[in-house]
């Protein structure tokens, strides 16, 4: 698999010359460590600090698809400054790019479950009729008890078939993500 980073970009985003796949999620989900799986290498940094990705990092795929890892929401230790300037930059993504954006991934962890703002990004998706796939990470860190919960709960706002279980330390749910990815 080829993968280029292109680079962050907060003011002006790259032309539309490729589709675009969009990762997003509240900050430490897992998304640079999903990514880093899906590309088979370390493309994204990983960082132990929540909200260290601060503007929208794009990845060629393939010469084909535009991967986009965006900011996160909830843990970032940021000022508010800083989390308002990201919710406005989201806004801009989703309304600028929205014809261009093949699907949305939302990473939801699989130990926690849905936020209250993983809920409301689901409102949004749905609003703006923005396709999306929930994407549960670190399963291998969640137990039983607590995949089954969170699994019910996703299957009655999204059903069955919009749920990929992932751990990008086991490589769980890559295959499925690059066929949804390259669908």
């Amino acid at each position: 698999m080829k993968v280029k980073f292109l680079g962050s970009f907060y003011d002006e985003l790259p032309p539309p010359d490729y589709p675009e796949a969009v990762f997003v999620g509240r900050s430490n989900v897992g998304k640079s460590s999903l990514l880093n799986m899906l590309a088979g290498a370390r493309v994204a940094r990983v960082s132990k600090t929540p909200g260290r990705t601060r503007a929208l990092n794009y990845f060629l795929l393939n010469d084909e698809l535009y991967l986009v890892d965006a900011p996160g929401y909830g843990f970032a230790r940021v000022p508010r400054e800083e989390l308002e300037r990201w919710k406005e930059l989201m806004e801009r993504y989703f309304a600028e790019r929205k014809d261009n954006l093949k699907t949305a991934f939302l990473l939801v962890d699989a130990k926690t479950g849905p936020t209250a703002l993983d809920e409301q990004t689901m409102d949004w998706f749905e609003y703006y009729g923005i396709p999306y796939v929930v994407v549960l990470t670190k399963t291998d860190k969640a137990s039983q008890k607590e995949l089954a919960s969170t699994l019910k709960k996703l299957r009655q706002r999204v059903g069955e078939g919009a749920i990929v279980l992932t751990s990008a330390k086991e490589g769980r749910g890559r295959k499925e993500l690059l066929a949804l990815l390259f669908k």
